[in-house]
């Protein structure tokens, strides 16, 4: 499974989401851009992640003030 920390449309903000997640220690965060309605997106996402650790991790991405992740699958 995958954690999204958050779509950002300002690619400078994602770079800082995901310098705040590697910073912490999580070096599975990773940053993807994605087309939506004609404009670039930018998603932070941590993962994968086997569903054991996934309550940690997602408490450990809140406790660094980025919001509740969400679970995503693809």
């Amino acid at each position: 499974m995958t954690l999204q920390v958050g779509v950002f449309s300002v690619r400078d903000n994602a770079e800082r989401a995901l310098a705040a997640l590697r910073g912490a220690g999580i070096a599975q965060a990773w940053m993807q851009d994605v087309a939506s309605a004609g404009r670039i997106l930018w998603r932070v996402r941590v993962g994968p992640v086997g569903q054991a650790g996934l309550a940690e991790l997602a408490a450990r991405v809140s406790g660094l003030g980025l919001g509740e992740p969400q679970v995503v699958r693809e």
